[in-house]
């Protein structure tokens, strides 16, 4: 249990490691922090995890969020209870989000207990679409291919409100080995 438990935004590109960190969140680090499912309509995809509750899971209600938006023309939608609840536990939280009017309705409500991080990974919208070949659902590709430097523009635009960047090179354990010090930087109060 944390003694210190934030809420921790990740921003990041297609392909720019957030999956990867999310995975590594619900395998290694539920020590260290809990996954925030995002409540959402569109399809479900091949590479899904437990990140995404869709229409036909049981516990599915987009319309009992309170933080709700689009992306790649998919509605989303988060509860901030469930985020309240996590965090009264002691435990941080982690959703991924590259939607400013989400991130700035999350400021709203967790204030100071917010902490804004942002993936940067080198891959182009052209090695992400090749990366994806095999993927079942193109079109849901080409449509993130088509907005891909859609959260670096959040980044780059709101440079100041983000609190961490972290670099994904391709090497997963470096990627891990970020997020993970930054979580035991919160918890022992060190930032």
């Amino acid at each position: 249990m944390a003694r210190n438990p934030h809420l921790f935004v990740v921003v990041g590109s297609p392909g720019s490691g957030k999956d990867k960190l999310v995975k590594a969140v619900n395998d290694l680090g539920t020590q260290h922090a809990m996954i925030i499912p995002k409540h959402t309509n569109r399809s479900r995809n091949s590479d899904d995890g437990d990140e995404m509750i869709f229409p036909d899971d049981e516990c599915w209600g987009l319309n009992k969020c309170d933080v709700v938006y689009t992306n790649y023309e998919n509605d989303y939608g988060i509860k901030s209870s469930r985020i309240w609840k996590g965090l009264s536990k002691g435990i941080s939280q982690v959703v991924v989000i590259s939607n400013t009017g989400a991130i700035n309705k999350l400021k709203s409500i967790f204030r100071n207990l917010l902490k804004l991080v942002y993936v940067y990974s080198e891959i182009s919208p052209e090695e992400y679409k090749q990366e994806s070949l095999d993927f079942q659902n193109q079109s849901y590709i080409e449509s993130r291919a088509d907005n891909y430097d859609m959260a670096h523009k959040v980044y780059l635009n709101n440079f100041e409100t983000f609190d961490h960047v972290l670099i994904y090179t391709g090497v997963d354990e470096d990627l891990y080995d970020q997020i993970f010090r930054l979580f035991r930087a919160y918890e022992h109060d060190h930032i």
